[in-house]
């Protein structure tokens, strides 16, 4: 069954990621890769919240946006005051999110999360339960 909410927690993830890229070439018409760096940086936030500072799951979802907001700012800020191009000021900001996701991670690139709730906890039980309805042999 973890198996189950593993798969869904990273399509619901990339979903939201896809769904920022989509945003930023076809509507926006601006080719931001910032998405790249700055989802994991929310994810990093998160994490680092619910397991070393101890604030519930949906608490820090506010706060993983706001690093996200600061991102893009950030890219914003390149491309229009700069004048950088904006496909080259996306690729910059996202390159150097990654060593800002390895500093707010405390240096370590994986922070264990199995003891820990998160934001996907509460489906656990439903996602088993219709599972064990359609046959599925759950894990």
């Amino acid at each position: 069954m973890t198996l189950w909410v593993g798969a869904l927690a990273l399509g619901l993830g990339f979903a939201g990621m896809a769904l920022g890229v989509y945003l930023s070439f076809r509507v926006l018409a601006f080719p931001d890769l910032t998405v790249d760096g700055s989802f994991p940086l929310g994810a990093a936030v998160s994490a680092v919240l619910i397991v070393k500072v101890g604030w519930q799951p949906w608490l820090t979802l506010p706060v993983a946006f706001g690093a996200g907001v600061l991102a893009g700012c950030l890219t914003a800020l390149l491309a229009t005051r700069l004048h950088i191009n904006g496909l080259l000021a996306g690729i910059l900001v996202s390159l150097g999110l990654w060593t800002v996701n390895l500093r707010v991670m405390g240096g370590t690139s994986n922070l264990p999360m199995l003891s820990v709730d998160t934001v996907l906890t509460p489906f656990r039980t439903p996602v088993v339960e219709i599972a064990r309805a359609l046959s599925v042999s759950p894990g």
